[in-house]
């Protein structure tokens, strides 16, 4: 399942992910950040990708691929944006890094944690739960 909030005006996006992950909900959560750029989120917005208790074992890097030509053919009027990725197990990591490695050509920063302190002080954004 994947939910997400916003604060900050628009500002921050937390999204997380917990149980079951599929492509689908990924694709889904791709197309709302697009389709809500510049009305509920703000240019040069700051997102936590919380995969901490996400069981990935169902996507694939072709998935992943798959997500980042959606970035790639329909983000394209977004300005930059940074992304926070948290991610322990092995392969949530590994996909994490394949992300990170297509967001580089359509202007998404990401960088992996498992920390939320790290995250949030990288993004340098308060912690909305604390």
């Amino acid at each position: 399942m994947i939910d997400r909030e916003v604060f900050n005006d628009g500002l921050l996006v937390v999204t997380k992910c917990s149980g079951k992950v599929t492509v689908d909900e990924l694709v889904n959560s791709a197309h709302w950040m697009i389709e809500n750029y510049g009305s509920v989120i703000k240019p040069g917005f700051s997102q936590v990708f919380d995969a901490l208790d996400a069981n990935t074992d169902a996507i694939t890097e072709e998935d992943i691929h798959r997500v980042a030509h959606i970035n790639l053919n329909r983000g394209v009027e977004r300005e930059e944006f940074s992304m926070a990725i948290l991610a322990m197990k092995p392969y949530p990591t590994a996909l994490a890094k394949l992300h990170k490695l297509l967001s580089v050509s359509v202007g998404i920063r990401v960088e992996i944690f498992s920390d939320y302190d790290d995250a949030y002080k990288w993004l340098k954004q308060d912690n909305p739960y604390v």
